[in-house]
Order: structure tokens, then sequence, then C-alpha cells
């Protein structure tokens, strides 16, 4: 038996970006990918590093490996993974692979943490579970630069940090709007809503994430489910600033009647952009409901039944179980894999599971 050398064995991973540039790497047999990419001077999207966030969630296109390295199955679930999904920082190559982002290589080149200093400006209770939280920034620090659907960590001065999505645009503001679900006894979200107080320091890192605005020709169908909805109005907002007449479709779903919000922000919206199509939704609704009955996915996929899929584009975002079912359903529905993207709330960045 021939014993291979350990460069021999040394494996050629091509890496496709979405705006078709690609780069090429080695990986060593004991490397995953993000420290292989790493240890030759490309800095790939991700953030925990232990299979804990999606942030590197990749298509395998080519290639073969023995078992991923352990993750969570709220940022790899089986059905992704079975349809080909990995998570570069828990992939370790057992043969040459050929792996696709579904990100611009541009965002790679330009994605740079930072960390800030920052006080909250603005507390309030937008629903009976929802709390907008606006941080700004200090003076001494220039404005953080973001893309619209990013998100950043907020450390409390308690040490308490989580992830949560900016609902606004970047600007010179300095100002940080965020939309938090509050939950009973969550860490975080029960301290925002019940002790924290106006001008209390916090600490923000970031931005962070990929799920961001694409500049196509198709028409942008946004599902949000409950506070997902913040990273989505990021996105309205910054085309009502640049093409207020593109056509656009917003379905937005809650759980309960008490926890709709942003009835104010969408008027707005649909104010500014008059080719803009919001349906709302709660799975329970009380004789004051006139809107959509359902789950957000269930009435998502009752607009698009008989529609021409492939004339839309499709941003979802909420918990785990709400992304797992609109891609079943997109897939279903014959939406192929690049008109399709998603930010999901994973257990770093939620207090309960439920979303």
């Amino acid at each position: 038996m021939i014993r291979l050398e350990r460069d021999e064995m040394t494996y050629s991973v091509k890496l496709f970006f979405e705006d078709g540039h690609e780069a090429a790497i080695t990986c060593e047999p004991d490397e995953d990918v993000i420290t292989a990419a790493l240890r030759q001077g490309l800095i790939l999207m991700s953030e925990c590093r232990e299979g804990a966030c999606s942030t590197c969630k990749c298509f395998l296109a080519d290639g073969e490996y023995t078992e991923l390295l352990p993750f969570s199955v709220y940022a790899l679930s089986p059905s992704e993974q079975e349809e080909g999904y990995v998570l570069a920082c828990r992939l370790r190559p057992s043969s040459d692979a050929e792996i696709e982002f579904d990100y611009p290589f541009s965002m790679v080149q330009q994605y740079e943490e930072t960390e800030r200093r920052g006080s909250l400006d603005q507390i309030e209770m937008v629903s009976d579970t929802v709390a907008r939280v606006v941080v700004r920034t200090m003076a001494a620090q220039d404005p953080m630069q973001y893309l619209p659907g990013q998100f950043v960590r907020i450390a409390l001065s308690n040490g308490v940090s989580r992830d949560f999505s900016m609902a606004n645009v970047s600007d010179d503001s300095r100002r940080l709007e965020f939309f938090i679900r509050v939950y009973p006894d969550g860490e975080f979200s029960s301290y925002i809503a019940r002790s924290a107080s106006s001008g209390e320091g916090v600490t923000l890192y970031g931005p962070r994430g990929k799920f961001i605005l694409r500049d196509h020709d198709r028409t942008p169908v946004f599902i949000a489910g409950g506070t997902g909805l913040a990273p989505v109005l990021a996105m309205l907002r910054r085309l009502a600033a640049d093409r207020p007449a593109q056509p656009s479709v917003l379905i937005f779903g809650n759980t309960n009647v008490g926890d709709v919000f942003g009835a104010d922000e969408l008027k707005v919206l649909t104010e500014q952009m008059p080719n803009l199509q919001v349906v709302s939704g709660v799975i329970n609704p009380d004789d004051s409901w006139t809107g959509e009955v359902g789950t957000v996915t269930e009435i998502a996929q009752k607009y698009i039944s008989g529609v021409d899929s492939s004339q839309f584009e499709y941003y979802y975002c909420g918990p785990p179980k709400m992304i797992e079912a609109t891609t079943q359903m997109l897939e279903s529905a014959g939406v192929a894999r690049d008109l399709r993207h998603h930010e999901d709330f994973v257990p770093s960045r939620m207090e309960n599971d439920n979303g």
C-alpha cells in the first residue's frame, strides 16, 4: 500500500460567487473551508465558526465529504443538507470540490466588521410583543456603513448580547433602528422592555450577514414572519429611495393580532411606492381582524399559486420553522435556488425557538 504524504492529499476547492467571480484555494484534510480560505488570504463571510449560525451556508456543487463537523439544525436543516447545502466552517472536503456562494465577491472584499460604542436613544413597545429600539453611535466614530438586510450584534453593559437586523438604511445620522421580539424570560429582550433606559451604553459589532437586496430586474417578493420584517423594511426603504416605481410584494405574517406592528412604516412605504402590494396575515385572528388568516408560508403559497414564479425573486426572513416551510414551498413551486434568499433566526439570534 502506498501512503500519501500530506501535501499529496491537498484538495483543490473552486469557489463561485453570485456575481460570476471565481476563486480557487487548496484545503488540507484537517481544514474546514473557512480556515483554508483565511490561510490563503480570502475572508469568506462567517460569524460563529462553530456551526451555530447560518452565515457561511453555501452549496456544494461538486465534491465529497465524509460528514460535517458538529452543527446546529437551526443553522442547516436536514432538508437543506439533503439538497446539497453545507456550512463552510463545518466542511472538510475529502475530494476536490466546487462550492457556490449566494453573495457577490465584492462582499468578501468589502466586508469589514467593526466595533462601535453607542447608546440607547429610543425604546418603545409597538405591539404586545415587539419593541422598537433606536441606537445612536458615538460621534467620535464614523457612521456605520452597511447594506440593507444586514445585522449587528448588540452587547449590553451587563455583557448579554444578541444579533438584530437594522430596519433603516445606512446614512450619516448615526441612528440604527431595530424591532426586537420581547420574550417573557428573554435575558436580552425582557431587559430592554422592562429595565433599560435611554442613554444607556451599548457596543455594536458588525455589520454582518449576506441577506441583501439584489439589483435584478425581477419583481421582489418579501415574506416576513414577525420581527423578520426589520431587514425587509430596510430593503423596501432602499427601493423607495432609489426605485420608487419598482413593483414589489410584501407578505407579512404574525401569530396573533396583538403581535402585529409596523403599520405606520408600511403606510409611508405604500405612499412612496405606488406599485408596492402589502398582504398581512395572522394565524389566530379575532373579530377585529380583516386581513388574511394562516401562516405566512400558506399566505405566500396562495399568492404565487398559478403564476410564473420565475418572474419573481424571493426574500424571506423569520424563525427556522418558517424558513424551512417557505423553502420547501418555493422548491415545490419550481423556484430556482438562485432566486431564493433568506435569513433565519438561529438560537444565538433569538431567545426561544418559536420565533
